[in-house]
């Protein structure tokens, strides 16, 4: 197949994403969090410090990402595990982007979890990821993925390549919402009691 360049060296291209793994046909980029990497975020250290002993340290969550250098936009999927830790499920860290103007969207592939949302003045709300599902996350509101579900969460997201990610605030003081599992099956999104 012959590539048509275009403005800045650009050229459209089709990239397959597997709806069940998240895997792309075409990537630029990959990384995964480990459980042991995401100790900050979960309520029960004393849970979480167990749950990575004995040479156990499982996959949270992984990233791949397709760009082209000089583009405005990029995207890729979120691939999340099942697990809980405390009775918490399985998040990503979250963040705010470092430039405030600028949003995302998060399209679910497969799976079922719970989009946490939180704007710079504290007001909170959440969306429901399930197949089929495009969230909206507006600009300067922080974003945490959580996979509620027995099998992985899998979504495609797509924002600005200068949007930046500023973890720090939300490392720092935490979300005020936490997603905790429910005695019998399900969950509740309850108040983050440590929440700064």
């Amino acid at each position: 197949m012959q590539r048509s360049i275009g403005v800045n060296g650009l050229f459209p291209e089709g990239v397959l994403i597997d709806a069940t793994s998240g895997e792309l046909s075409s990537c630029t980029g990959r990384y995964m969090k480990r459980l042991s990497e995401l100790e900050a975020i979960f309520a029960d250290r004393v849970a979480h410090a167990a749950a990575v002993t004995q040479g156990s340290d499982p996959i949270a969550y992984e990233v791949i990402e397709y760009r082209q250098i000089g583009s405005d936009i990029f995207f890729g999927t979120t691939i999340m595990h099942p697990g809980t830790v405390g009775g918490e499920f399985y998040m990503t860290r979250g963040h705010f982007h470092e430039r405030r103007e600028m949003g995302e969207i998060y399209y679910t592939q497969s799976g079922s979890g719970v989009l946490l949302l939180q704007s710079r003045d504290g007001v909170t709300r959440d969306v429901e990821m399930r197949p089929g599902v495009c969230a909206f996350i507006p600009p300067d509101w922080a974003h945490r993925s959580v996979n509620t579900g027995d099998g992985k969460l899998v979504f495609l997201w797509c924002c600005n390549q200068s949007a930046g990610h500023d973890y720090g605030d939300i490392l720092k003081r935490g979300m005020r919402k936490r997603v905790v599992k429910r005695e019998g099956g399900g969950f509740d999104i309850v108040q983050n009691t440590a929440h700064l």
